[in-house]
């Protein structure tokens, strides 16, 4: 793998440590996924960052590094500013930072309303100028609108991490001592009970439901997903709407279904699939590979 290794990408996010050796024609020839994120690492952010490196490879890597996510925040190793939308993806490349022999891809910036992200620009970068609207779920979904490879503004919804919090506390919380089953019956019930917005089901109507016996409670958690990511999606999108959804595994079969509920149209894109390429093309683009 070293002899072909003419790039590493890093992907540092709030919960995992990711990188990757790419050989000249842009493929992925090996890499490492360590639970250890930029919001909950320990120690200083680079030695972590050395130390995730030389256990992979052995040593430090004599090739160019580039890296987006966290990497570029206040916790990460340099904070670099965000750039603003609206915004050519195309220029991005022009904006890399440099700092300990890392290049770092900058994050963007809204501002109004404010918003912000990180990250999710790099899997801009790697879609074929997708025009119309992208969704990009996750802790902190975004939704985003492009035209004719411009940016031109983003909208960032908590929808996973109200998720969490509400399964782990409170009212809502996963029922004590019930094994928590899927169903893609219940889910695009409640899917369809946010979608319409004139009489939209509150959260508490998970809770309503199963205590009067409409619920099975081995469902509540399809439930409330359904009708979090149902409001998510209604919030932004129409039945006929085109977009492009970047995600992988569980988030994205949730996301599939919801915007196959709303009779929404989009082509679906690997989410590490997105980050990998984006990393490889800003690098290629930049000048740091041949």
């Amino acid at each position: 793998m070293k002899d072909r290794t003419i790039l590493i990408g890093i992907d540092w996010g709030a919960s995992t440590f990711r990188a990757w050796a790419f050989d000249e024609e842009g493929d992925v020839i090996g890499g490492i996924s360590v639970p250890d994120g930029i919001l909950t690492h320990t120690g200083d952010a680079l030695g972590r960052l050395k130390f995730h490196i030389n256990e992979w490879l052995s040593e430090w890597p004599e090739v160019p590094i580039i890296a987006c996510g966290g990497i570029g925040g206040s916790q990460g190793i340099h904070k670099t500013d965000h750039r603003p939308v609206p915004m050519m993806i195309a220029d991005l490349p022009k904006h890399l930072v440099k700092s300990d022999d890392i290049y770092i891809v900058p994050g963007l910036k809204q501002a109004s309303p404010p918003d912000v992200m990180r990250g999710e620009e790099t899997q801009l970068f790697a879609l074929d100028e997708p025009v119309g609207a992208v969704c990009i779920p996750g802790t902190h979904t975004k939704h985003v609108t492009v035209e004719h490879g411009r940016i031109l503004g983003f909208t960032t919804e908590m929808t996973g991490e109200l998720r969490a919090l509400l399964l782990a506390n409170g009212g809502l919380k996963t029922p004590a001592g019930v094994e928590q089953e899927f169903s893609e019956a219940v889910f695009r019930e409640w899917v369809e009970y946010s979608l319409d917005t004139d009489d939209a089901a509150s959260p508490f109507a998970v809770r309503a439901a199963r205590m009067t016996g409409v619920l099975d409670p081995k469902y509540h958690e399809t439930a409330l997903t359904g009708l979090l990511i149902g409001a998510d999606i209604a919030a932004h999108y129409d039945p006929g709407d085109e977009l492009t959804l970047v995600a992988d595994g569980a988030i994205l079969e949730s996301y599939r279904l919801a915007l196959d509920t709303l009779g929404a149209e989009f082509d679906e894109c690997s989410a590490e699939e997105a980050t990998q390429d984006g990393l490889f093309e800003l690098a290629e683009e930049a000048g740091l590979i041949g």
